[in-house]
């Protein structure tokens, strides 16, 4: 039983091995034969269709003859006359022979030089076959009576190469009649008139084709240069185009590409294996014009869809970044990830924590008679530089309230000395303000306490602070002195080790009754740089 299913397997492989050298000329033919046609017809070369349309119409004939005659069954059953077969191969190709003598007459006749080159590739396509009569002979005078009943494996294979014919081509045809979509393709075949065939074609319907001669090359020029669809050969050498395809499922760069497999092979085992790997579709060669072009159009539509899909995710995670960046802004990196985490931010109670307000002085006047734009952009310079003193002093901005500024030092995490820190910053935000162009003049206030922080806001959201503190440091500022930082009694005591203050005497806040309040004058000669430690 096992030498008889040996000898089946043997003779599936010759005879599949035979349909595919067969198939591959009868290809060119057809092929040429309908381009030469279609090129006769635009010149009005009228004379010229007879033979082609003989050579195209006995190479149908040929390969009905491949598909009918070469099939396990028939060699199995015995019922093949190799003379027979040897008398029909010849004479057929024969007819071909005399079309293509005919044709040659009539290109002559009409100056065609162009259409040489692809009357030559008929020619030699003709040798071709003649040269396999004798091997298809040889085949026939097999006999395999002895074998058994064949399996449903080879059953399934017998009928393969005649479905997705010429009437599910013109079926396809007909429900969409010149619907191309153009596209990037690459073909893959190691036969040149293969490639020289599908090449013209394709190019005629307004596509962009690329060849490739073998797997390596493909897989080169694909992580090269983007391809819509990918037009590959089974058989290649080195790489058979099973490997091409499996390397092709495993780069993530390269899998959504549809593959289409083209092949003179046929069998069912072939296409499930294309199909299994991940290739969209299979057709067999000869290739159907029509039907090639349906299946391109096909898989162009499902690689549009992902490509469309990629596109929108792109642009969902470009969004999504946008907004996680304007959230950074607007809130404390902290913040933004409790907030991502939970979808909300606990209030808490934040000690010692040094707040900071500075706030031009006679800004309103300022503005009397002066462009917006003018306006605007003198502010948006003076912040700028606050914000990056805030940074360099460890300082987290909270907000901008007009003209003022308010900051804190202490709250997101924890701080030495902060009021140290928010003395420095104020010190650099009244220099940088008499050095702006706009000549401004500021005032500072700061106060150290604890502070209730959270978030206000459901559509935009703000990180804000409430309490004592805030309350006293504006206070503080309102009751400064231009061009110098006023200091509460607890946030100078923090800080005198480190400066000289004046005392401004007791003055009446709002809300807090009589306090005393300090100006900062300078640092102390031999604490200065401890001052600087300290707040760097």
């Amino acid at each position: 039983m096992e030498s008889a299913l040996d000898a089946r397997l043997i003779a599936a492989d010759l005879i599949r091995n035979l349909r595919h050298r067969l198939r591959s000329p009868i290809n060119h033919l057809i092929g040429y034969s309908e381009m030469l046609q279609d090129d006769a017809a635009t010149r009005g070369l009228y004379q010229i269709s007879a033979p082609l349309t003989g050579i195209r119409d006995a190479s149908k004939s040929l390969l009905e003859f491949v598909n009918d005659t070469l099939d396990l069954s028939t060699l199995e059953a015995g019922i093949l006359d190799p003379e027979m077969i040897d008398i029909g191969l010849r004479s057929t190709i024969d007819v071909v022979v005399g079309h293509a003598d005919a044709l040659s007459t009539e290109i002559d006749a009409a100056g065609w030089e162009e259409a040489v080159p692809d009357l030559q590739r008929i020619q030699a396509s003709t040798q071709q076959l003649l040269d396999l009569v004798a091997s298809v002979v040889d085949l026939s005078k097999m006999r395999f009576s002895d074998l058994g009943p064949m399996d449903s494996e080879f059953e399934a294979e017998a009928g393969l190469a005649s479905e997705g014919g010429e009437t599910v081509a013109t079926a396809i045809h007909e429900a969409h009649p010149q619907q191309v979509e153009v596209a990037s393709l690459l073909v893959v075949d190691d036969d040149e008139l293969d490639r020289d065939v599908l090449y013209r074609r394709l190019t005629r319907l307004g596509h962009q084709v690329s060849l490739a001669q073998d797997g390596f090359q493909a897989l080169e020029m694909m992580r090269q240069a983007p391809f819509d669809v990918v037009l590959l050969e089974v058989l290649l050498p080195e790489m058979t185009g099973y490997d091409v395809l499996e390397e092709i499922k495993r780069d993530e760069g390269l899998r959504h590409i549809p593959v289409i497999v083209l092949s003179s092979l046929d069998g069912i085992d072939w296409v499930s294996r294309c199909i299994e790997i991940g290739a969209e579709d299979y057709i067999p060669k000869p290739v159907d014009p029509t039907l090639l072009q349906a299946r391109i159009d096909a898989s162009l539509e499902k690689k549009r869809f992902h490509d469309r899909e990629v596109m929108y995710l792109h642009q969902i995670e470009e969004q999504k970044q946008r907004a996680d960046d304007l959230l950074h802004v607007i809130l404390p990196d902290e913040i933004v990830s409790e907030l991502k985490e939970t979808n909300q931010v606990q209030p808490r109670r934040h000690d010692n924590v040094a707040v900071l307000f500075c706030d031009i002085v006679s800004f309103t006047p300022y503005c009397d008679g002066k462009q917006p734009q003018e306006i605007v952009a003198n502010l948006q310079q003076l912040v700028e530089g606050q914000e990056e003193l805030a940074v360099a002093n460890d300082l987290h901005k909270v907000k901008t309230i007009g003209d003022s500024f308010m900051a804190t030092c202490g709250l997101l995490h924890p701080v030495d000395n902060p009021v140290l820190n928010c003395v420095r910053a104020g010190l650099g935000m009244i220099e940088a303000a008499h050095a702006h162009p706009a000549h401004f003049d500021v005032r500072v206030g700061i106060h150290v306490g604890p502070v209730v922080a959270g978030i206000l806001g459901r559509r935009t959201y703000q990180f804000d602070i409430w309490g004592d503190a805030v309350n006293t440091a504006a206070r503080m500022e309102s009751h400064g002195v231009p061009g110098h930082i006023t200091l509460s009694s607890e946030a100078w005591r923090a800080i005198e080790a480190y400066g000289v203050a004046e005392s401004l005497g007791i003055v009446d806040v709002k809300g807090k009754g009589k306090l005393e309040v300090f100006k900062f004058k300078e640092w102390r000669p031999e604490a200065e740089p401890l001052a600087v430690a300290a707040g760097a």
